[in-house]
């Protein structure tokens, strides 16, 4: 009898991955660390390059173009601009880029962990450079504008929440309010899409994989999911429901802790007032990173269904080995060799590149919060809010306390009045009379500062503020740079008050603070006279009533008009000019919701948390604020709302 000869079955490389596994999980668990690691830092240098990119190309296109501002009655003639379609057309072209190494690079970490070998940040992203570089060779071309197909299906899931941060008119977009008329267009898009996305969403995986020309990739991609084409589509369904759903429960969880502690500490002033901003910045975070997440599980769930259709019809798939030399990524024994002995330099540069982003972007917010990003278009809401005489709802107008109250409710903006004591110095106060503040029948002229520091200003609010006193102007400016809020003075000129404006114009430069304010005056003579010492400040003009060209105005920088006189084509006329509108002084929440429908820039009110509250409401999505009303229901402790 022959000997049986007993074959041994070949070992698996450590870290392989069956063929038929078919798990997600699985098939990147070999290379996770690579893969999050290169998916954090290439986002954060993304956030890093184009934000200020995008601004840059918005501001030099706004500058070059003639428009300062804006709106409906001329966004249609700066798209019309030739130099508008170039700028464009360089931010489509790097964005497109920008996503093609991103889906190079998770193509390429997750056939190296299907393959079972081991790969780093550097080698991921030498090989995304080189494959997306490739794409500019001849017969290869046509394959870069399939990235801009596959985008909306790697944000479908965030597209609902993204949209409702905008203030899209109805001529543009049909609004998620419009309910079924919203949905049918959206359907019907996306039906469209689906046709060409469903047949050639394997195509870069040929490319990246194979080193196959756009002829030869969108054949074969066509040809492998041929028969299962809605099947793969509700998987990449699926994938995006999984990612809505799981920012859904965050969302959720985070909400339901602040509703919760809101109600919980709703007589406390600072936290009460506050926490629906806790709420905003929930929002904004979860609906970063889901959307930052988009790409790398749809990819993840194409290169899914890549391989399985590859078992299903038996074709071959590429070694690593193969993959390299198709582009040309193999290193050669001496940059092994360098390669290995500078390991923990690279590791070094990549993590002090890491915090370099980190840091940038946390500018960034800062800046935002500041104001100091904000840009002039009507589409993007902007809203904000100025605390009327400081929170003068809870404290006595026009003071320390005020002010205070005003940077802990959130204010974006304090508004103070202005007079000049007798001895030249610059305080703040309404009236031109002490008597209704501190009971003193005295002009705000006929005193020296001594003398008003002596007055209780508080008295007439509440016996608690007993002994609050006048401040100086430069006490408020010293807690504004301090807090990083910004003022609106309004000076309050009389005949007896001379020389005011070049004392202000004096000050705001011996406190370096011009650009983190704006001088409010209801005397055009006045606002000509402070342009007139310095071009650069910026001036708002305050009327009680609109009518005409109010643009003629020019020394003007913008206007400050009574809630009750603003009209839709005041508004549009104002900002056709390039300037903006504040509203006053808005308490109601009706008008206050009429103004964001207005599209006033900044609201100025005595009650800065319910304004606060609505513009958060208008700027969140209707399944937000319905979440957010429905935990309130559930949660009975106390009266905190969320825009509710």
């Amino acid at each position: 009898m022959k000997n049986k000869v007993k074959l041994e079955k070949p070992a698996r490389p450590p870290g392989k991955i069956r063929a038929r596994s078919g798990k997600a999980v699985k098939l990147l668990r070999f290379n996770a660390g690579t893969f999050w690691w290169f998916e954090l830092l290439y986002k954060l240098l993304g956030v890093t390059v184009f934000v200020p990119l995008i601004y840059g190309a918005v501001d030099l296109t706004m500058m070059v173009s003639g428009y300062r501002y804006l709106t409906l009655e001329n966004v249609w003639r700066f798209l019309r601009n030739p130099l508008t379609y170039v700028i464009l057309f360089v931010i489509l072209a790097v964005g497109g880029l920008y996503a093609l190494v991103d889906v190079s690079a998770i193509i390429y970490v997750v056939h190296c962990s299907r393959c079972g070998q081991k790969t780093d940040v550097s080698d991921t992203i030498r090989f995304a450079l080189r494959s997306t570089a490739g794409l500019f060779k001849k017969g290869r071309r046509g394959l870069g504008l399939l990235i801009y197909l596959m985008v909306p299906f790697f944000l479908v899931g965030q597209i609902p929440e993204l949209l409702s941060s905008y203030s899209v008119p109805n001529m543009v977009l049909i609004t998620g309010k419009n309910g079924p008329t919203y949905i049918l267009v959206v359907a019907i898009v996306f039906a469209f899409l689906c046709v060409p996305f469903s047949r050639y969403m394997f195509a870069l995986w040929y490319y990246t994989l194979e080193d196959d020309d756009t002829k030869n990739a969108l054949q074969k991609s066509a040809k492998l999911g041929k028969g299962s084409h809605i099947f793969d589509l509700v998987h990449v369904g699926l994938a995006q429901v999984f990612l809505f759903l799981l920012y859904m429960l965050l969302l959720v969880v985070g909400i339901a802790l602040a509703v919760f502690t809101g109600k919980l500490l709703s007589r406390l002033f600072l936290l009460s007032t506050v926490l629906f901003s806790i709420v905003k910045i929930i929002i904004v975070v979860l609906l970063v990173l889901f959307t930052v997440l988009g790409t790398p599980v749809t990819c993840l769930m194409i290169s899914m269904l890549f391989y399985r259709h590859k078992g299903r019809m038996n074709e071959r798939e590429t070694t690593m080995e193969e993959v390299h030399k198709q582009k040309n990524c193999r290193r050669s024994k001496r940059e092994l060799a360098l390669r290995e002995k500078h390991l923990k330099s690279f590791m070094a540069a990549q993590t002090l590149l890491f915090v370099a982003a980190v840091g940038i972007c946390i500018f960034y917010v800062y800046r935002v919060h500041r104001g100091e990003m904000n840009r002039n278009i009507e589409f993007i809401k902007t809203m904000e809010v100025t605390a009327h005489r400081g929170a003068s709802r809870q404290f006595p107008e026009n003071t320390m306390s005020a002010f205070y109250g005003a940077i802990e409710a959130g204010a974006d903006w304090i508004e103070l009045d202005i007079h000049q004591s007798s001895d030249g110095q610059i305080y703040v106060m309404h009236d031109d009379n002490f008597r209704r503040t501190t009971g003193t029948n005295a002009k705000a002229w006929d005193l020296t500062y001594e003398e008003i520091a002596m007055l209780d200003a508080g008295s007439f609010k509440g016996e608690e503020f007993a002994g609050e006193r006048i401040p100086l102007l430069s006490e408020a400016i010293e807690l504004a740079k301090e807090a990083g809020i910004r003022l609106n003075i309004e000076l309050k000129p009389s005949v007896y008050e001379a020389g005011m404006e070049e004392r202000l114009v004096d000050l705001l430069h011996e406190t370096e603070f011009t650009d983190r304010c704006v001088v409010t005056l209801q005397q055009y003579n006045s606002i000509s006279k402070v342009k007139q010492l310095d071009e650069n400040i910026t001036t708002v003009y305050v009327t009680g009533f609109a009518y005409g060209n109010v643009n003629r105005l020019i020394y003007a920088d913008h206007f400050s008009v009574k809630s009750t006189s603003i009209t839709p084509g005041l508004v549009r006329r104002v900002h056709n000019a390039g300037k903006q509108i504040y509203a006053w002084t808005v308490n109601s929440r009706d008008s206050i919701n009429l103004m964001i429908d207005r599209e006033v820039d900044n609201i100025i009110t005595d009650n800065v948390a319910l304004a606060k509250r609505c513009i958060a409401q208008e700027m969140a999505s209707d399944t937000v604020n319905n979440l957010i009303q429905f935990l309130n229901r559930k949660i009975r402790l106390g009266s905190f709302r969320f825009g509710g």
